[in-house]
């Protein structure tokens, strides 16, 4: 169903490009599936992923889809703009379909006619208009450049993420890869190998292709990320039902159907200690989620283990990319990822918006503080608090 846009925007845009909003896109049409193999955009504009995105988790967390499309004169689709609606207590709210599972955003775009969709002001007003009634528009998480999406919808503020996108570059070989890395780093992850394999343990990665076998591991990896999100004091997706069941869906029809979804696990002596979800097509890999029996196996690195051990997978399938996506771990860079800027593209349309964009802020920077603070007392207090750290108290004595 296509949304009837203001009659003179319409009359503009039509002359080039058709601009329409199609709330019940169907993004596992042969249409979309062709325009995402000839667009610039992420795993995460996968037809699959937003599929079950729309249908699954959308609905559960009460946003409503609003999915903008252009299309050439003759109806030929040249771009989708995959958005949701949703209300933030009096803030009315258009923001890209992320809902906190998609690490980056982009506009599916053709790549032969996207400057043209682009340079055409007509397409950004037919879009405005078709959005409706918003206070704020806010797309997170847009990789390398903001400027795509900011011109598709108008938008003048821009603001870069204090995180980064994190993808490694692949050579020919396995060998190569290790070889460009830092020698300490090597040395700790075989340490943490030699260990493992000590009284005969066998180490094993294995990609999951039956429905039961993935329910299983994904039971798993809640289970071992229930006590590690809980040291953190961090909220963790996969613990909510409805989030759990849209990543179990896109992991079985990945194993059904050959993608994008791929679930591994890591077993030693065939005991899982280790679970990875990710997505993949012929280029990249791309490193969704991650659990592991830290308990257990609190002294032996799993989770760097398992990461080398798909890095390995990824060059002996030839790949070109094995993608860490957002964030600011070190570990990042030790296994050679680059890192890409991330930006915020915002256009707030009333002074409610105004507000809710300043807020949205404060709010980002308060928890970037509350990170450095935390990480700082892990790092030099050692266990003590601020106030024995400062000399305040002094730290009683274990009985």
């Amino acid at each position: 169903m296509t949304t009837r846009l203001t009659a003179a925007v319409q009359r503009q845009a039509a002359d080039v490009f058709q601009v329409g909003r199609e709330d019940h896109f169907d993004f596992m049409s042969a249409e979309f599936s062709e325009l995402y193999d000839r667009s610039s955009r992420t795993l995460f504009q996968h037809p699959v992923w937003l599929h079950h995105l729309y249908r699954t988790l959308a609905p559960a967390v009460g946003a409503e889809p609003l999915v903008l499309t252009v299309r050439a004169p003759d109806g030929r689709l040249l771009a989708v703009l995959p958005l949701v609606r949703r209300r933030s207590g009096i803030v009315r709210r258009v923001e890209f379909a992320d809902l906190g599972v998609s690490d980056y955003a982009a506009p599916v775009l053709d790549r032969e006619h996207g400057d043209a969709v682009l340079r055409d002001r007509t397409v950004s007003e037919a879009i405005r208009a078709a959005v409706g009634p918003v206070d704020l528009l806010r797309v997170d998480k847009v990789l390398g450049s903001p400027n795509q999406v900011a011109a598709l919808v108008g938008a003048r503020q821009t603001v870069r993420h204090p995180y980064a996108g994190h993808s490694i570059p692949l050579p020919a070989s396995f060998e190569a890869w290790r070889k460009e890395r830092d020698p300490d780093f090597i040395r700790h992850i075989d340490g943490k190998r030699k260990r493992i394999g000590r009284r005969k343990r066998v180490l094993e990665l294995r990609e999951l292709t039956e429905p039961d076998e993935i329910d299983e591991a994904f039971a798993r990896m809640r289970e071992f990320r229930r006590a590690r999100f809980a040291d953190r004091r961090a909220i963790d997706l996969m613990q909510d039902p409805r989030y759990f069941e849209f990543y179990r869906q896109v992991a079985h029809h990945g194993a059904l159907h050959g993608g994008p979804g791929s679930t591994t696990v890591l077993t030693i002596n065939r005991e899982t200690v280790a679970v990875s979800f990710g997505l993949c097509d012929d280029e990249r890999d791309l490193f969704v989620l991650i659990g592991y029996d830290f308990d257990q196996w609190r002294n032996y690195s799993l989770g760097l283990v398992i990461v080398e051990e798909l890095i390995a997978v990824s060059i002996a399938h030839d790949k070109r990319f094995h993608d860490l996506t957002v964030g600011h771990e070190d570990y990042k860079a030790a296994f050679g990822a680059v890192p890409t800027p991330v930006y915020s593209v915002r256009r707030p349309e009333t002074m409610v918006g105004r507000a809710a964009k300043v807020a949205a802020d404060r709010n980002v920077a308060a928890r970037q503080l509350a990170k450095r603070a935390l990480a700082y007392h892990a790092e030099h207090l050692k266990g003590r608090t601020p106030r024995e750290a400062l000399g305040l108290v002094r730290r009683q004595p274990a009985d």
